[in-house]
Formats: structure tokens, sequence, C-alpha cells
């Protein structure tokens, strides 16, 4: 028997296979409260203040979508890692488990595709629209 070897990308004669990003963000009240409760994982993961997790996250996304990946956002939630790190028995998340949420097998929130168009409501929740708001981040430079 031959066996072909397994690819995450590309294709075989059988399958299409795609590669996707899911970049977690977290609106500003729930940003707010992580980091209230927890404020050594701004200075580690989400940045601070949340303008610059915001700005963070655009750029990641920009980067993902100029290597050819398909970025899905999806929305962090307090409630949500809290029963995440709850299950994993941790007290105190480090910024391992911060990158680690939501865990893909369980995840069950909504994810948006990224980009939204230039004239949609920006991703991030602002109620401005997205030329206007987080887009004009991910146009820089990404150093």
């Amino acid at each position: 028997m031959n066996a072909k070897a397994w690819s995450p990308a590309g294709s075989d004669d059988q399958y299409d296979y795609t590669t996707a990003v899911m970049s977690v963000f977290w609106p500003e009240p729930h940003y707010h409260a992580l980091v209230t409760r927890w404020p050594h994982l701004a200075a580690q993961v989400v940045g601070a203040p949340w303008v610059e997790h915001c700005r963070q996250v655009e750029q990641n996304c920009a980067y993902a979508d100029r290597q050819g990946f398909a970025v899905n956002l999806v929305a962090g939630n307090l409630p949500d890692f809290e029963t995440f790190l709850e299950h994993r028995g941790i007290t105190t998340p480090s910024a391992d488990d911060l990158r680690a949420y939501p865990a893909v097998r369980d995840a069950e929130a909504a994810m948006v595709a990224w980009p939204p168009s230039r004239t949609a409501s920006c991703w991030c929740g602002s109620g401005r629209r997205y030329k206007q708001c987080c887009r004009p981040h991910g146009l820089g430079s990404l150093g």
C-alpha cells in the first residue's frame, strides 16, 4: 500500500485542503474585564490599552491574509474564558492559556470572515465604518 504524505494545505487527487486562521479579539467590555482580573495578560498577549489590542489583531489578520490564509475572527468572552479555564483546572491563566482559547474543537462562538468590506461596520464593535476604524492599522508596516 502506497501512503501519501498528508498536508494541512494544498490538494491531492481526492481532496482540496484549505487553510484558515482563527483570530480571537476581545470586545471592549470583555477586554477591560479580562485585564482587570488578570493584568499580566495585557502586557503578555492582548495588548494595552484596548486600541492597541485592536491594532495588533488587525495587523495579525493582515499578515495572515498576505500569506494566503483565510481569516476568521471570533469574539472573546470572559464567562466563556472562565469556563475554558475551569475545565482545565487553571486559576491563574498564562499567556499560553490565553492563546489556546477557545478550544477549537469546543468553539461554538460565531466566526466572522475578515476583512469586512470597507464600508461595513468594523469588526471591533466600535460602531464606526471599517475603513475609518481598524482598517488603517492593517495597511501599514507589519514590523
